[in-house]
């Protein structure tokens, strides 16, 4: 276990630095703003936000976020979502590891096991992407799967309540799980985990009913929008295990629904299917679990699995600027100071939707807005990460002539 501390802290520390670094380079998009805002209102007792404009718990069944609302109370700052969010996916290899332990993998390759997922481009586009409610999931399935799998009744139960709580289609994987536990597993603790869930997805459904809201989701329908991104999502699901999911054999059936979610998905604001996309966790964590259990069966493979984890994340497909080419984001730090301007000033701000990187940082102000309107005005930044030479002049104090859009910098 101590190799698995290692790469957990070592991990969160990378990631912590290159989350701040785009926060700083107001790069962040407008979720962290959006759930930063959330609790600070939280605290008095609304939901609400100004990105939305409306409670975000008509948007989602979030209400398990509340749990935050203390540490926000005392660091209203995104440094502080950024923070949990790191630490929340670099833990989560820690119930992995003993999950894999109580499974019967060797210690060895249990611990491999670990810092495969922590390697993996989902983990890692988890922990560099937006803040959403998402970023928990892998921590908590991997704990109540370890519960389940020590039939440890309660604390099963309270991490399946934690998963409901979540986001609303969590629900519906409970309920999957749930039945497929009380089928196979254990009678007794599976039909109260597929009850819980169905309790809370009722409940959910009467809230929005009598709300007259509709949660926020891309709607569904028989049709496969961009066939070859959803397939590449399956093989890099796969491919930092060194494909040990396939030999937990039938029962990867179980991740059907799973992808039926994203498979089946109409086009969205992006590509859910992308790899570091917050709809993948539980699908990255599904993935997890089956390579535990193909494994146990193919012990081989372990071997293979850090250098599989590695090529992908460093050299082809990581969602992050950890591979080579990718640099960290130029800070304006003048821009950033107005934007910390904003957040603590008093005044009411309305910021336009192509400034959501200031909304970000200005969100713990529950006096700023974001325009609810389209910005016609907003035209996607480039990204100027790739540009070694402005990375390596800025480290010296020299700004690069153009940061975004055109846009002058003085030098």
């Amino acid at each position: 276990m101590r190799a698995v501390y290692w790469a957990a802290g070592i991990f969160a520390l990378i990631y912590l630095a290159l989350d701040l670094n785009r926060l700083y380079a107001l790069r962040y998009g407008a979720d962290l703003g959006t759930f930063l805002q959330m609790l600070v209102n939280l605290r008095h007792g609304s939901s609400w936000n100004f990105a939305e404009w409306r409670p975000h718990f008509q948007v989602h069944d979030s209400w398990a976020l509340a749990a935050l609302v203390p540490f926000v109370a005392l660091f209203p700052r995104a440094e502080t979502l950024l923070t949990i969010q790191v630490l929340a996916v670099a833990s989560a290899a820690i119930p992995l590891v003993y999950f894999a332990r109580e499974l019967g993998v060797p210690a060895r390759a249990a611990a491999l096991l670990g810092i495969a997922y922590l390697l993996s481009p989902a983990a890692q586009g988890l922990a560099y992407e937006n803040f959403s409610e998402n970023v928990f999931v892998p921590l908590v399935v991997f704990s109540g799967a370890l519960a389940v799998r020590r039939r440890a009744f309660w604390p099963a139960l309270a991490c399946a309540q934690l998963l409901a709580g979540l986001k609303e289609d969590e629900i519906l994987f409970l309920a999957w799980f749930g039945a497929a536990c009380a089928f196979w597993w254990d009678r007794r603790l599976g039909t109260v985990i597929a009850a819980l869930a169905c309790v809370n997805g009722i409940g959910f459904w009467s809230y929005e009913h009598f709300s007259g809201v509709h949660p926020s989701d891309p709607g569904y329908s028989f049709t496969v929008f961009n066939l070859p991104g959803k397939l590449s999502m399956v093989a890099l699901l796969l491919a930092p295990f060194a494909f040990a999911p396939l030999g937990s054999g039938r029962w990867l059936w179980l991740g059907v629904p799973l992808l039926a979610e994203i498979f089946f998905m109409k086009p969205w604001a992006y590509d859910p299917s992308r790899i570091g996309s917050h709809w993948v966790a539980p699908l990255s964590a599904a993935a997890a679990i089956a390579a535990a259990f193909g494994l146990r069966r193919w012990p081989k493979l372990e071997r293979a699995m850090i250098p599989c984890a590695f090529v992908l994340t460093l050299l082809i497909f990581n969602d992050t600027v950890l591979r080579p080419g990718r640099w960290p984001y130029i800070v304006d730090w003048s821009a950033y100071a107005r934007a910390v301007q904003v957040r603590d000033s008093a005044r009411n701000v309305v910021l336009p939707r192509r400034q959501e990187g200031v909304w970000a940082v200005a969100s713990a102000n529950p006096s700023v807005r974001l325009e609810l309107r389209a910005d016609p005005k907003w035209v996607a930044c480039p990204a100027y990460n790739t540009d070694a030479r402005a990375f390596f002049g800025a480290l010296v104090g020299h700004m690069p002539a153009k940061l975004c859009g055109g846009v002058s910098v003085a030098r």
